[in-house]
């Protein structure tokens, strides 16, 4: 059953701005989960590193069917389980949160110490991309409190920030600037988005984040440089700074009381990221395996055009240089 909700689909409208109506010299080829499958680590993972079993426990109250259904445990009324990568029924590694089931990749406790804030979650989607939306749903956590959402196009040597997340302006300008509070005015923008970082839902929350609404060029992606630009991506990196606590825990957080430092961690069980390969206007499919890379699509030229990206005219056909394919000037090779 697809649980993607219907805010994810008001994004995916946005794409179809971005694909070409009626003029077919400009072949796109079409979207589809990038992040399925894909190479994912995690610079911290629940149960691992740690000598044996690792305890954590829920913020959501004690339910008795849950508990006798789950074997949970019941620890001073807090619903509590462990971490144990030697258990497939127990472990939480990154590969869960993009293997499209209800398993889930879950972050270590505040409890191990408060530097677990701090986590990165990174997806190597293997080559470049364009990247148009972006959709995560937690587990058995609330979602993050502030965090970056980043993306490489290095393969991973720099990254840039695509949106920033906090759960009020003082935190948005103390983490990220004042900058990050204006509106989006460029392409390349960079806000601040303060409603998916609120306590509730306790559990499997849902982000969703579109790279083109209201952006200046969404409705001319292909004669927009900048925009292009923004949305291409090798890698997409999750970078958390601090969990999202109850008003009430605040103060027990600060003195690490274990008894309520257990029951603040990330846990995420689905990403989705939309998009498509880059085939430069010269693809309208991109689904050859490159057999010296199981992870790395091809894009299936036409036009005249060769390479992973159709990215240079073929032998015999190189009469001019070689170019995109755009709406207000099409290219072939000759």
């Amino acid at each position: 059953e697809d649980m993607r909700p219907p805010g994810l689909y008001c994004a995916v409208l946005v794409l179809w701005v971005w694909v070409p109506q009626g003029r077919t010299e400009v072949l796109t080829p079409p979207y589809f989960n990038l992040a399925e499958g894909r190479r994912v680590t995690a610079t911290a993972t629940c149960g691992e590193d740690v000598l044996g079993p690792e305890l954590f426990c829920k913020l959501i109250g004690v339910n008795t069917d849950f508990l006798n259904q789950h074997d949970n445990l019941l620890i001073q009324g807090q619903v509590c389980d462990h971490c144990d990568p030697t258990r497939p029924d127990k472990a939480h590694p990154p590969e869960y949160a993009v293997d499209g089931t209800e398993t889930w990749w879950q972050s270590p406790p505040l409890s191990r110490g408060s530097k677990y804030n701090e986590v990165n979650l990174t997806i190597d989607l293997g080559q470049e991309f364009h990247v148009a939306y972006v959709y995560v749903r937690m587990a058995n956590s609330p979602r993050p409190g502030v965090w970056v959402l980043e993306k490489s196009a290095d393969n991973g040597l720099t990254y840039q920030p695509w949106q920033y997340f906090a759960d009020n302006k003082a935190d948005c300008v103390r983490f990220f600037g004042v900058e990050s509070l204006e509106p989006i005015s460029e392409d390349t923008s960079v806000i601040c988005e303060m409603q998916y970082s609120k306590i509730v839902p306790l559990e499997n929350g849902e982000i969703v984040v579109s790279l083109l609404l209201n952006r200046p060029s969404a409705n001319d992606f292909f004669n927009s440089s900048s925009l292009q630009e923004w949305t291409r991506a090798t890698n997409v990196r999750f970078r958390f700074l601090r969990t999202k606590n109850l008003l009430g825990h605040l103060m027990a957080v600060e003195r690490q009381d274990p008894s309520v430092t257990r029951r603040y961690f990330y846990s995420i069980k689905d990403i989705s990221i939309g998009g498509r390969c880059r085939c430069n206007g010269h693809a309208d499919l991109c689904d050859i395996t490159d057999p010296n890379d199981f992870y790395k699509l091809l894009c299936r030229c036409q036009h005249n055009t060769c390479g992973p990206n159709c990215e240079k005219c073929c032998t015999g056909f190189e009469q001019k240089a070689w170019s995109q394919s755009k709406h207000n000037k099409l290219f072939v090779c000759e």
